[in-house]
């Protein structure tokens, strides 16, 4: 995900009809949805009268708002977040998008999430905690209505804690020209520091959708913590028809300004590709410039530096508020984990938002990224057991590209 300082505080919003502005920046997808809880049949076709729905706003957790019925199971979590919900969205797509690389993309959606773009089956997620895209680019209509559907089915007895349910994160619609930089597609590591200097490693993949190989110019220009560019390289790269290439620039950057608990800087790498003088896309990587050590003898070192961890286990949640995120309660969380001493996170038992992520690097503390609760072998009778064997690998690696660039991510957990 294209995750900056500015891109959580900063978005870029998506009025009723999407034809406002096309820009390859993410455009936030959160309004004028529909919602019905509850199963309707044939709801993913483009005709039905949908007017007697609920109009919601995303984020948006449904099990939080009751009403309780008979159906409530007190040993599932608490609340009834168990059964089925439709979700869906009217817009227009201009005609200047045609021939874009369009996608929608969910921080997650929970769970067993399958996705209609005009009565046609896109994608589906069973996992509620991973993001994932569905592309649109085929089955759009330019210039008339066009309606996303999603059913949701969470089960009971699916997690060992209040899971959630709805569309509890944000959604984005990213409009791409044919070759762009792929979805998660940087990739920052330094090598080297030093107090003098520290090396920039970065690999870039270019998606080309195009019909014919086109030679592309690439270029990463480095902001240091107060926004000056520090460095610039230029690559030239063959974008290959219907392929992902990798490009590796590589730089160095003088006296590094380290991220660490107390002083958390953060570089911006801001990567644009050209078409001759056109530019095709741009994206930015926030990333900071750390060592991190682990040893018999000495545990953990940040920096260099021995250092405890003095963790908590959090549950993806905000209390009342539900699962629905928001980025104020999850930084008020955050902000008093560090008052009582806390300086790491251990995200039980499942990825964490975006936004959880992007507060960590911002405000000084570290991350152990927790993927799943089981393997093969369940702990209650609905869990992800269920789908292990299927999706662990893809949930996996997806969870990794996603938060690989953030420096408060000092482990992986399984």
């Amino acid at each position: 995900m294209k995750i900056t300082k500015l891109f959580l505080l900063t978005l870029i919003l998506l009025s009723v009809s999407c034809s406002t502005q096309l820009t390859t920046d993410p455009i936030s997808f959160n309004s004028d949805w529909k919602f019905y809880k509850g199963d309707v049949e044939d709801a993913q076709n483009i005709d039905l009268n949908d007017a007697s729905w609920r109009d919601i706003t995303l984020p948006h957790d449904w099990a939080i708002e009751g009403p309780f019925d008979s159906s409530f199971n007190a040993r599932s979590g608490g609340l009834p977040f168990h059964g089925t919900g439709w979700y869906r969205k009217h817009f227009d797509m201009p005609n200047t998008a045609r021939g874009k690389h369009i996608t929608l993309h969910f921080d997650g959606a929970m769970n067993n999430a399958k996705v209609w773009l005009n009565g046609i089956l896109i994608g589906e997620r069973p996992y509620g905690y991973i993001g994932f895209s569905v592309d649109l680019s085929k089955h759009l209509n330019y210039g008339e209505k066009n309606v996303i559907a999603v059913k949701l089915a969470p089960e009971d007895f699916s997690s060992r804690w209040y899971p959630g349910a709805g569309i509890y994160r944000n959604t984005w619609l990213e409009i791409n020209n044919d070759i762009h930089v792929a979805k998660w597609g940087t990739f920052i590591t330094t090598p080297t520091i030093a107090n003098d200097m520290a090396s920039i490693n970065i690999q870039t993949e270019i998606e080309s959708v195009a019909s014919k190989d086109k030679e592309v110019r690439l270029e990463t220009t480095i902001y240091d913590p107060n926004n000056k560019a520090v460095a610039t390289i230029e690559s030239t790269v063959m974008a290959k028809q219907n392929s992902v290439e990798k490009a590796i620039q590589t730089t160095s950057v003088e006296a590094p300004m380290l991220w660490d608990l107390d002083t958390p800087n953060l570089y911006l790498a801001k990567t644009t590709i050209f078409e001759g003088k056109k530019v095709l896309d741009t994206y930015k990587t926030t990333f900071g410039i750390r060592t991190i050590e682990y040893g018999a003898d000495f545990g953990f070192k940040l920096n260099g530096k021995k250092t405890r961890f003095n963790g908590v286990c959090m549950h993806h949640d905000l209390g009342p508020l539900g699962t629905a995120v928001n980025t104020r309660a999850t930084e008020r969380q955050l902000e008093i984990m560090q008052e009582m001493g806390v300086n790491a996170i251990r995200t039980s038992h499942n990825p964490p938002s975006p936004e959880q992520v992007a507060l960590c690097d911002e405000m000084g503390l570290m991350i152990q990224v927790e993927a799943f609760d089981v393997w093969q072998m369940p702990k209650v009778k609905n869990d992800y057991s269920k789908y292990f064997d299927q999706w662990h690998e893809r949930d996996l690696r997806d969870m990794i590209r996603t938060f690989r660039n953030s420096p408060s991510v000092v482990m992986w957990s399984i």
